[in-house]
């Protein structure tokens, strides 16, 4: 009987409560968080180290012949892009362009066809939607952008005037290295001078040359629109290019440990993108570079790790830090200082407060090399 009077005497409260109340339910919180969050992902972190350890193999070499670093510079940023566009296109914020040729390249480049070397799988993931942590929200992921404008009017202007374009895959770029590099092969004594400043190999361009035609590569002009993204990843005409480069990328992910396929990187998952990875000003700040991989325009740098996130993954801050896809620049950097500072505009996940910190990091980017290196296994079988 006690507990039956008990339990009529708690619905009579709530009775009387929502009497009380009734007037006031319409009064509903809504969170900040409701609606996507972009930020602009960088490439910077993605496949020197590998192209250096490749180049110093000398059986690797001679068992892929089609191997060039700018080769893999030129897979591994058309990949960027199109992982780039999953994510996009899973928090259904791409234009119809976009759209359409991401259905295209995937009908003709399906994804399990797409190799990701051992040392970069990780990178590759953390291009994806995520979904932050607070029950309340609905829709707002957090996603890489990139410009529904990738590339200028004209070719001949090179990129395009955006901060975010220098942290992207320049794949016209890429393209204009390859014209230049193939331009001279045939005068030895312009190459002697001019490879340094190329590839990290002296020889590696010479052997390059009878591999060159191989690729079937587009004939480029000055005046290229490539302000569609089919355009600026050069597969307006034809993709065919394209599996030609695939295998020089499958003998590459072949020869590393730990290597997938883009079917192994989903485009939503992954919340390392939820953590900020602010680079350290240097002691040297780097001046303007005068030639490809002037060390000049180099420098050492440490981090902190930044994030609203409370109850991280295992691995997810140091995924963050690895891959370096979402980065902020130290702001005295002579160039690029504002890249990734001015977030608050880019949707409401970056106004969440407080924001919690690591401490500086001066060491761990320096085992990078050492990383790659103990992940070669040498040339397939």
């Amino acid at each position: 009987m006690a507990s039956e009077s008990s339990t009529h005497k708690t619905k009579l409260e709530k009775k009387t409560c929502l009497s009380f109340l009734s007037s006031f339910t319409r009064s509903q919180i809504v969170y900040p968080t409701q609606g996507i969050s972009h930020y602009y992902p960088s490439c910077h972190m993605m496949v020197h180290a590998m192209n250096i350890t490749l180049c110093d193999n000398f059986d690797f070499k001679r068992a892929n012949p089609n191997y060039h670093p700018y080769i893999l510079r030129l897979y591994c940023g058309v990949l960027f892009w199109i992982q780039c566009l999953r994510a996009g296109n899973d928090v259904n914020d791409l234009t119809d362009v976009q759209h359409r040729f991401l259905n295209r390249f995937l009908d003709n480049h399906p994804l399990e066809t797409l190799a990701v070397p051992g040392p970069l799988l990780g990178l590759f993931k953390t291009l994806c939607s995520s979904q932050p942590e607070f029950p309340h929200n609905h829709n707002g992921k957090v996603y890489p952008r990139i410009p529904a404008q990738p590339g200028p009017a004209r070719r001949d202007a090179f990129m395009r005037d955006l901060l975010e374009s220098h942290f992207l895959p320049n794949v016209p770029g890429i393209f204009a290295l390859l014209e230049d590099l193939t331009a001279f092969l045939p005068n030895t004594s312009r190459l002697s001078k001019e490879r340094q400043a190329h590839s990290p190999d002296q020889s590696l361009n010479e052997a390059f040359a009878d591999c060159y035609s191989n690729f079937n590569f587009q004939v480029t002009s000055a005046a290229d629109n490539l302000e569609k993204i089919s355009s600026f990843l050069h597969m307006k005409h034809s993709m065919a290019w394209f599996n030609q480069v695939k295998g020089v990328a499958d003998d590459v992910a072949a020869s590393f440990e730990g290597s997938g396929t883009l079917a192994d990187c989903s485009p939503h998952g992954l919340v390392a993108n939820q953590v900020m990875v602010v680079l350290s000003t240097p002691e040297h700040l780097p001046e303007s570079p005068n030639c490809i991989a002037d060390k000049r325009a180099t420098y050492e740098f440490g981090y902190q790790l930044k994030s609203t996130v409370r109850n991280l993954p295992p691995l997810a801050e140091a995924l963050a830090a690895f891959s370096q896809t979402y980065i902020r620049m130290f702001p005295n950097h002579p160039f690029f200082g504002t890249f990734g500072s001015k977030t608050l505009d880019h949707g409401p996940f970056w106004k969440i407060r407080p924001i919690g910190s690591s401490l500086t990091d001066n060491s761990s980017y320096l085992t990078i090399p050492s990383i790659v290196k103990q992940a070669f296994k040498g040339p397939a079988t």
